[in-house]
């Protein structure tokens, strides 16, 4: 288990601030995610590498900017290997208005396709029903925004909010499981084959 602690959103962002970043935390986490959900194996010199291209910070970052990447690194890693569908999409704290929760979704959503599709999965790969589903509605997310002329409550806001939340939470961590199921299933089919070749080379 690991000891490291996610920052805070805001203070996140007041660290990418004076750097001049051009994406959000959000996007970048959705980044991280993309990538590990489409069974990229990321060193922590290849997602630093990865981060900093995103955010475009050029040089050497500060130690004040290097801590929370790798920490979001970290803590990502452990909550989507502890099989109990623990991962938490980085998003502004609920006391934040509604518009700046639904960009930071959208972000998120952003960034978990351009990591998904830099995974170095297959262009051949055939995609389940469910999974060509789930893509699409992460890419129509994307386009989601607040309309300020329909008079809904924030009791409805919210809860259309977390659904989306939620939906995406368990998208990415059925991702997850479906490429640690295949990347198990080579490793079988694998060493089915290479015991048969055994007994092939015996007799």
């Amino acid at each position: 288990m690991s000891d490291s602690v996610m920052m805070n959103f805001d203070d996140f962002c007041d660290r990418l601030i004076p750097l001049g970043a051009l994406n959000s935390p959000s996007e970048l986490h959705g980044l991280l995610c993309g990538k590990l959900c489409g069974g990229a194996t990321l060193t922590v010199d290849q997602w630093l590498s990865s981060a900093w291209e995103l955010l475009d910070i050029v040089g050497e970052p500060s130690i004040d900017i290097q801590e929370p990447v790798m920490d979001l690194y970290t803590i990502t890693q452990t909550q989507l290997n502890s099989g109990d569908y623990d991962l938490q999409p980085f998003l502004p704290d609920d006391d934040s208005d509604m518009e700046q929760r639904t960009q930071a979704l959208s972000q998120w959503c952003h960034g978990f396709l351009t990591g998904f599709g830099s995974a170095g999965i297959s262009p051949d790969a055939e995609f389940s029903s469910d999974q060509a589903d789930s893509l699409r509605d992460l890419a129509a997310i994307v386009q989601v925004t607040v309309d300020e002329d329909v008079d809904r409550d924030e009791d409805e806001q919210e809860g259309d909010y977390m659904d989306l939340v939620e939906h995406v939470r368990i998208i990415a961590m059925n991702f997850y499981e479906d490429q640690l199921q295949e990347a198990a299933d080579k490793d079988t089919k694998q060493s089915v084959k290479s015991q048969a070749s055994d007994s092939k080379t015996l007799h």
